[in-house]
């Protein structure tokens, strides 16, 4: 019988899924990806994530009694003790039981966790916070995840649910979030915000790579079109970007003010793609809205958009073995 030394990470994201295999010492073996189904039930959303991971298993040529666990990460509260989804308001799904439904599925030890928490433990076990021992870490994409871990430990606080970082108020009475609330950094700073500010440039003409590939259609406007629109020379897009850096940086001063933390890591893909164009603006304004920050390091993700894939494996791998 094979030794069970793999592990999947799987990060369940707005728009796409990701399901990468990892080995012993964290290596990519194989990945797969697929479009998140829009609109879809619980049980054709739970198909597609069942997909993903056979897929990427497939790829590896992984066998069941190669998998010692699968790790799940997903953008929303969950509840680990059942192994339950409360709420995915990015996906759909509601009061889902899908840690006991996947090990059924798929014959392997499957742990549910929060996909910042998911990142940013990547970036602590494995990545540009490695070495440290408190971190922050902020993950703007379809919204915005924050994860916090304090003395080499992941915080969950009370509830679970700590690290809501998306859901500081940056612009008192500012645009309505999905939360419900007015002026929440995810509702003036998350890539669907800037998504939305990029549609009203495309209508007006001062977008026109985004016009050209993705008219006003906001879900085809990804991280990678937004950067060829500012590698093209489109101001008016860098303006809106900064824009949305400058907020997150808020946040981030805020963050930095209160963990006192070694280091902030910044995840996600627009800082995959764009890089210092969107870590800089970030920096500048934490230090300008931070009382402590002026030495503190603030840094992209080593990982760039695999940091959450490759948190929840390691996580997954370290409940099991109750490390």
């Amino acid at each position: 019988m094979a030794d069970k030394k793999r592990v999947v990470g799987f990060d369940m994201g707005g728009t796409k899924m990701l399901a990468v295999v990892l080995d012993e010492e964290l290596k990519q073996v194989s990945k797969a990806k697929i479009r998140t189904p829009v609109g879809a039930s619980d049980k054709e959303t739970f198909a597609a994530v069942v997909k993903a991971i056979r897929e990427a298993l497939d790829k590896g040529g992984t066998t069941a009694e190669e998998l010692e666990a699968i790790g799940i990460a997903v953008p929303g509260p969950i509840d680990r003790a059942e192994g339950k989804i409360i709420e995915l308001p990015n996906v759909g799904m509601r009061d889902y039981p899908m840690r006991d439904k996947l090990q059924k599925e798929l014959g392997a030890p499957v742990v549910l966790e929060n996909d910042v928490n998911a990142g940013t433990y990547g970036e602590f076990a494995a990545g540009a916070a490695k070495g440290f021992r408190n971190v922050v870490g902020v993950f703007p994409g379809t919204g915005v995840g924050g994860g916090i871990i304090i003395g080499g430990r992941l915080y969950r606080g009370t509830t679970g649910r700590a690290g809501e970082v998306g859901h500081l108020v940056v612009e008192a009475g500012g645009r309505m979030c999905g939360c419900g609330k007015y002026g929440c950094l995810e509702a003036v700073a998350s890539k669907t915000a800037i998504a939305k500010d990029l549609v009203h440039l495309a209508m007006n003409g001062l977008a026109p790579t985004i016009l050209a590939k993705a008219g006003t259609d906001i879900a085809k406007i990804k991280s990678g079109l937004i950067r060829k629109a500012v590698e093209n020379g489109e101001k008016a897009v860098l303006r809106v970007v900064e824009r949305a850096a400058w907020y997150i940086g808020i946040g981030v001063g805020s963050c930095i003010d209160l963990f006192d933390p070694d280091v902030v890591v910044i995840g996600g893909g627009l800082i995959e793609k764009l890089g210092d164009r969107y870590l800089k603006p970030i920096i500048r304004s934490a230090r300008e809205h931070s009382m402590i920050a002026t030495n503190i390091p603030i840094v992209a993700a080593a990982f760039g958009d695999d940091s959450v894939v490759t948190g929840a494996a390691v996580l997954a791998r370290r409940e099991i073995r109750g490390e």
